[in-house]
């Protein structure tokens, strides 16, 4: 990134504010804010998340932090969170123009020392942004930014969502909480989309990701709802990353559950635990299972009466030719998956306030 000289003035006058101690009262600069302006930063958070730890929800906390920074000086940001390698090789090379870790526990591998450069710390954890000392004009901008933002009510409030209010729970203390999760009000805003409670989406949502935007499993799904990109495609969600975006593609495919049972004539409590079983294991596994349980004249729409019959799906002897379509299914995992939502889907009823 070449820095034009008409911003060399910028950059002096820029490190000279930093270095005083810029009083919160000083007014950035339209020149400085709009150096980035509808420029594309490529974001990747190297760092770890957590849930009811003490490092708490640190993925969630850069990406609201890198939002409000490009929205601040004007620009568009794509980012992603950690991977299992490569991230030093994509920040030297180019693939990447920030990249977050936690100074103390991420060391910079030697060939790579001399090629970046971090900036102050986000937060009491050690972490940092780290860019490329070439692109030393972008980090006197972060620099400034965040020495800046950590000075305001708005930053403190992020500490607070992301860092401080969210501890381990007991069902039998008693005690109520008012908050599950740093992305309480999305849940709320999705779960009216399809008529559930919010502490029952947010019981899927803890069973999935355990309200980690950077969960990720071996099958390729991603994010809170663990989305994959063939379903976010289906919704014409394009940022799986993104928590809101994460959510309207689960729930959107939730709704579509809805209605496919809803067809069925399936009573709400029913429908509830046959959505849970096929975001599980997939509506076409659902079907099967229920087509199964015809075949065995059981109930079809009754879910109790259905997991019944799923233990003799695990042998191909019990199944005749023709009438599943998935052959045989073990059932166990989804079965535990329904009892798990719902068992935690009635602490949360007790414990968390509507």
């Amino acid at each position: 990134m070449k820095v034009p000289l008409k911003y060399l003035k910028v950059i002096l006058i820029m490190t000279i504010l930093f270095l005083l101690g810029a009083s919160r009262n000083v007014i950035i600069d339209e020149k400085i804010v709009s150096f980035l302006e509808k420029d594309t930063l490529r974001a990747l958070i190297g760092v770890k998340n957590g849930i009811y730890l003490k490092q708490g929800h640190t993925v969630g906390f850069h990406f609201d932090i890198l939002n409000r920074f490009a929205k601040r000086h004007k620009c568009n940001i794509t980012i992603k969170p950690s991977q299992d390698s490569g991230q030093w090789e994509d920040l030297v090379g180019n693939k990447v123009d920030i990249l977050v870790v936690d100074s103390q526990k991420d060391t910079i591998p030697e060939i790579y020392e001399s090629d970046v450069i971090s900036s102050i710390e986000l937060n009491d954890y050690n972490q940092v942004w780290v860019v490329r000392k070439s692109d030393y004009y972008l980090l006197q901008h972060l620099n400034y930014w965040i020495g800046h933002y950590k000075q305001t009510r708005e930053y403190r409030n992020l500490i607070t969502k992301y860092f401080s209010r969210y501890r381990g729970y007991s069902v039998s203390s008693l005690k109520p909480v008012s908050i599950l999760s740093p992305y309480d009000n999305l849940i709320k805003k999705y779960s009216k989309t399809i008529d559930w409670d919010w502490r029952l989406l947010a019981a899927l949502i803890f069973q999935e990701s355990k309200f980690s935007m950077s969960a990720e499993s071996s099958r390729g799904a991603h994010g809170l709802m663990q989305i994959k990109r063939s379903t976010a495609n289906q919704f014409d969600v394009d940022d799986i990353y993104d928590p809101e975006q994460n959510i309207k593609a689960g729930t959107l495919l939730i709704k579509r559950l809805q209605k496919m049972y809803q067809k069925e004539e399936m009573d709400s409590v029913n429908s509830v635990k046959f959505v849970l079983a096929a975001y599980n294991a997939g509506e076409g596994r659902v079907n099967d299972v229920r087509k199964f349980a015809i075949h065995k004249g059981v109930n079809p729409n009754d879910w109790n009466s259905v997991i019944g019959v799923v233990p003799m799906m695990r042998n191909f002897q019990n199944i005749p030719e023709g009438i599943i379509r998935l052959g045989t299914f073990n059932g166990k995992e989804t079965i535990n998956f329904v009892n798990e939502v719902l068992s935690r889907f009635d602490n949360y009823k007790i414990l968390v306030r509507q």
